[in-house]
């Protein structure tokens, strides 16, 4: 039976039911419209985000890429062997360190900038080359963007350099690393390098009294001072069968008419400019005094040279100084001997050697035997006697081949195998008739060598072909040289 009023109870109940219900989806319709309209400006935002991402990263790349391109010149690129790392603000140190790494750890507290202010085109070797100065630019703009160069690392074992580039574009800062290959160009590499006069120019420094001897090796290069050698008028070089050969073998005291040579024995090039290495003196190691007897030193830091100190080596008949680089390299330091014996630091007579050795099977590095003088020191090599595999660097004195006959195993016609940058290498005589050279202007008993005559003597220098191990030394010595980078070997962006 229908009941009227059970019905309308039953329409308000759905009402209030219908009202909440309402009321719910409407709220949810709008969350949903805020949460599209939200997520549509999100993913606005985030496209924008992305697009000046990727415009500032392409700020980024280019101001690396006008870096490199400025490097590719000859005149900057003599810096890729030198190192520029500036500070970092957020860390007060600088943005690399040696090892060219970000936040390692060996970042320093100071800049480290070798590039401002070098500027080696004054310099006569540089001259002849015409390259001009560096000058690099640091930094510029791209767009609404800038880029900086904040750091540029080389590593001369590995051969290799990195560059560091910020930039900032629309308030967002990108930074990217890279590493790329550094190698120099080696064809003029100097093998052979009479020092120009560091502390007295009037001293007749920088000579090369060749006297026929031999310099072997497509390394064998010479550089020597004109204005103190036999023919002061050259500028230029001289390859083995140009025309101006003999002119150059006359200058260092090598020519057939006046010098007892037979032929042109210089398988390098000879450079009419002079050089002035200098090497920073380090942390003297252990002190050996006088070595005067068969002993061996050997290598045992790894990738850091051993050092020994010692105030002479005068060594005769059969004996040895055996330097074991099995291990690793090895620097002796020469100092000021007590007793200054006619500033003989090493004397080998007879059959005496100065040997690089390994006993892994592997040949010895020219670059792992290190003689440097910390003096006034004189090298001399009298009969058969021999230094193999090392490189000498005596500023302030001479190397005096007064030798008769080779002596260096493996049967090359030398008593020196090596790089050598001295103050000068004097030969004796092949007859009386040749030429005197007053190295000092003095005519003291001390000069009497330049007298001693050796018939038919033509023992002198080899130079290795692999000078590799000896990269690092090339930002202590002003000489020309092109350095060209590779390929890209790393790519990364990474967080200062």
């Amino acid at each position: 039976m229908f009941n009227p009023s059970r019905l309308k109870h039953r329409q308000c109940r759905e009402q209030g039911f219908a009202l909440p219900l309402a009321m719910g989806l409407g709220f949810v319709m709008v969350i949903l419209g805020m949460s599209t309209i939200m997520m549509a400006q999100s993913d606005r935002t985030s496209s924008w985000q992305r697009k000046e991402s990727n415009t500032n990263l392409a700020t980024t790349e280019g101001g690396m890429a006008r870096t490199l391109a400025q490097l590719t010149a000859p005149n900057n690129a003599v810096l890729l062997n030198r190192n520029y790392d500036t500070i970092n603000p957020k860390t007060g140190k600088t943005y690399l360190g040696s090892d060219g790494i970000v936040n390692s750890g060996d970042e320093e507290s100071a800049v480290v900038d070798e590039w401002t202010g070098y500027d080696p085109s004054h310099q006569p070797c540089y001259q002849s080359k015409g390259w001009g100065a560096p000058n690099v630019v640091y930094s510029g703009s791209i767009g609404t963007g800038t880029y900086t160069l904040k750091a540029y690392r080389y590593n001369p074992t590995q051969q290799q350099g990195t560059l560091l580039v910020e930039a900032t574009s629309n308030g967002q800062t990108s930074t990217v690393l890279i590493n790329i290959a550094v190698k120099p160009d080696l064809d003029d590499f100097p093998g052979i390098v009479l020092i120009h006069p560091i502390e007295n120019s009037e001293w007749k420094a920088g000579v090369l009294g060749l006297r026929g001897r031999s310099i072997l090796g497509s390394k064998g290069n010479v550089y020597y001072l004109p204005q103190h050698s036999a023919d002061p008028s050259l500028t230029g070089s001289s390859a083995p069968g140009d025309t101006t050969r003999s002119a150059y073998l006359n200058a260092i005291y090598s020519s057939s008419s006046q010098d007892g040579a037979t032929r042109d024995t210089v398988a390098g090039k000879i450079f009419a400019c002079g050089l002035k290495p200098w090497i920073p003196p380090g942390i003297m190691g252990t002190n050996f005094g006088v070595i005067n007897t068969s002993t061996t030193l050997r290598g045992v830091g790894g990738s850091v040279p051993t050092r020994y100190r010692v105030e002479q080596i005068d060594l005769d008949t059969n004996e040895v100084l055996t330097v074991d680089t099995t291990g690793g390299s090895v620097q002796i330091d020469v100092v000021d001997n007590t007793h200054k014996t006619n500033y003989q630091a090493i004397t080998l007579r007879h059959n005496a050697k100065i040997l690089n050795l390994r006993t892994d099977g592997k040949p010895p590095q020219v670059g792992d035997l290190r003689i440097l003088s910390q003096g006034d020191h004189l090298v001399t090599l009298y009969d058969q006697s021999c230094i193999q595999n090392a490189f000498l660097w005596f500023w302030k004195d001479e190397l005096r081949l007064l030798t008769s006959g080779p002596g260096c195993p493996g049967g090359q016609n030398t008593n020196f195998e090596g790089v050598a940058w001295m103050e000068a290498i004097l030969s004796s005589k092949n007859s009386a008739s040749n030429r005197t050279i007053n190295y000092l202007g003095l005519t003291s008993d001390d000069d009497t060598y330049d007298n001693t005559v050796t018939p038919g003597a033509t023992s002198g220098i080899a130079v290795p072909e692999d000078v590799s191990s000896l990269m690092d030394l090339l930002k202590y010595i002003n000489w020309p040289a092109r350095y060209k980078f590779g390929g890209v070997t790393k790519w990364q962006r990474v967080r200062l």
